[in-house]
């Protein structure tokens, strides 16, 4: 009984959802051929007899027919039929939207049907017992506890376990749903997992919205109102699946499987990888991500770990796997051994691992080391074995390191300046294998418009003040030697400048705190008695020459011009 109930409501929707036969009008209805007698004019089609309104005759009574036109009315009627349609009928008509007719073939055993037939053409359905369903005509499948059709509003309820397939595109689960049969479209709350059969992403929330291709609708749509978690999937050109990426957002919306955005406290997690942004957009055919206001990436991994700032931050891949990284808008990128900043900072990466830096836009560019600053209008970083190996900074490069404390003791810093700044470090293997320790620089070359100005030890000890070596080139180089500058030499126009502190002596702080002590004891000198204290006193005639203490040479021009020759003569071998 059953199988027949449930074959009977496929009929009777099927009749439904087929165009209906008019009914045939009662014979008095239909026009009557006209008398024998009567002469009908020869100009007259004979198509334009029968012009009668049928609704306007009553039953029995004689139709009433329409006089023929004259051939100037015809000719009228003709103008009026050649006059190019009206605005109203040049518009498309929209496009239908038919009902949902179920067809409950797959369903269990143990299905119940309820059946009511609400006027002609509208009827409401209720099933119970287990459901499985699809609309005819449509690539869809539909499955729950319980449901319920109401045909007039082109609603069907899913309650308990329900599944939504669309076949090959969409597979959604959830605790309640309900399925617009005329827009294609499916609302689903409660613990919701939605998951695209092509890729295998899957999308986590409590609510969603899903909007199936239609004919004026090409491509399919998801939407997750609520925060929502969506675990995207990938594959290589080879079909091989990579690591999964988590995002987390207050809202989502995927547009046919292609294009996904995400706004509000987006947060992005991959193995090792953490990002967070205001709002974020993945294009999956083109293979690039985009992070809007307040972006950061934050790398996990506690050898290497880096973190990466700007208002946006765009992201390429190729072949599914990331190649190229940019932080737009007060970027900032720090390692370990590194910090750098700049308006716009350019990464490239190679096998998953930073192999080049760019730096630029407004403003200056900066790079922090523990050992050199340098600034410029532009920096170029290359890396190797995630170690620095060599800094380009180029227009108005300016590099300041710091003096080896290990012999002297100083606050200033070393600086070299020139147009453009190369900065080499240790290249060798050794240095390769020790990723944990920063680079060791070994030279730095300062070319166009070239001056350093580096501290010279005192050979009197490292509490002495350190000597100023100053001078200016058309290209300086500077070798270091475990990152103690070795020599110094200046290449075309050298001159410079070679200064010694006046207090070359080492100071006792001890002694000079107890001297300053000792005179703040003493008492003011008083006039002793019977002195005439207010008489002007003579002033101490001024010591002869000879009574002088002998001053210092000062350093002439050859000496200061060999001191120099002597300090940019030491060249590495």
């Amino acid at each position: 009984m059953l199988g027949i109930a449930l074959g009977l409501l496929s009929l009777v929707g099927a009749c439904r959802g087929a165009g209906r036969a008019q009914p045939t009008p009662p014979a008095a209805v239909l026009p009557a051929a006209p008398p024998p007698s009567a002469a009908v004019e020869p100009s007259v089609r004979t198509d334009s007899l029968p012009a009668v309104r049928k609704d306007s005759v009553a039953p029995g009574a004689e139709p009433v027919r329409i006089a023929p036109k004259s051939d100037s009315a015809r000719a009228t009627g003709a103008d009026v039929a050649k006059k190019p349609p009206t605005d109203a009928a040049k518009k498309k008509p929209a496009p239908s939207s038919r009902n949902c007719v179920l067809d409950l073939a797959d369903s269990p055993p143990e299905t119940r049907l309820l059946y009511q037939r609400i006027s002609e053409g509208v009827s409401n359905t209720f099933v119970g017992g287990g459901f499985v369903g699809r609309c005819q005509g449509e690539n869809n499948r539909l499955r729950a506890d319980s449901a319920e059709q109401f045909e007039a509003a082109g609603i069907v309820n899913l309650f308990g376990s329900v599944t939504y397939e669309d076949l090959g595109k969409m597979q959604i689960r959830a605790e309640h749903a309900v399925y617009f049969t005329r827009e294609g479209r499916l609302y689903a709350d409660g613990n919701v997992v939605a998951t695209q059969l092509r890729t295998g992403s899957t999308f986590a929330g409590p609510t969603m919205e899903y909007y199936r291709s239609m004919p004026d609708r090409p491509l399919s749509l998801v939407i997750a109102p609520q925060r929502s978690t969506i675990t995207l999937m990938e594959k290589d050109s080879t079909g091989t699946v990579g690591l999964p990426t988590n995002v987390v957002a207050n809202r989502f919306q995927d547009s046919g499987d292609s294009l996904l955005y995400a706004w509000g406290d987006v947060l992005i997690t991959r193995e090792r990888l953490t990002g967070r942004a205001d709002s974020s957009s993945f294009d999956k055919i083109s293979e690039t991500t985009r992070l809007m206001r307040d972006a950061r990436i934050i790398g996990n991994d506690t050898a290497r770990s880096f973190t990466l700032m700007g208002d946006t931050i765009d992201l390429y891949g190729r072949n599914r796997k990331l190649d190229r990284v940019i932080a737009r808008h007060a970027g900032r990128a720090t390692t370990a051994d590194m910090q750098l900043e700049a308006e716009s900072i350019d990464l490239r990466l190679k096998d998953q691992q930073l192999t080049e830096a760019f730096a630029f836009g407004t403003g200056r560019a900066r790079a922090k080391t523990p050992q050199q600053d340098v600034d410029a209008d532009s920096l170029h970083i290359r890396m190797s074995a995630k170690v620095v190996r060599e800094v380009r900074a180029v227009g108005g490069a300016r590099a300041m390191g710091i003096p080896d404390t290990m012999q002297m003791r100083t606050t200033e810093r070393d600086v070299l300046r020139g147009d453009s700044i190369y900065a080499y470090f240790d290249s060798s293997a050794a240095a390769a294998k020790d990723t944990l320790k920063g680079p060791s620089i070994e030279e730095i070359r300062a070319l166009g418009n070239a001056s350093s100005l580096f501290h010279v030890p005192s050979n009197k000890g490292r509490d002495t003040k350190p000597a100023i070596n100053y001078v200016r080139g058309v290209r300086i180089y500077v070798n270091f030697d475990t990152g103690a500058i070795a020599d110094v030499r200046v290449d075309s126009a050298a001159s410079g400048v070679y200064i010694e502190p006046e207090d070359s002596v080492v100071i006792d702080t001890t002694a000079a705190k107890d001297s300053a002590a000792s005179r703040s004891k003493q008492p003011p000198n008083k006039a002793p008695k019977g002195t005439d204290a207010g008489k002007t006193k003579t002033p101490p005639k001024p010591p002869t020459p000879a009574s002088r203490p002998p001053a210092s040479p000062a350093p002439t021009e050859a000496s200061r011009l060999a001191h120099l020759a002597f300090t940019t003569s030491r060249r590495r071998p």
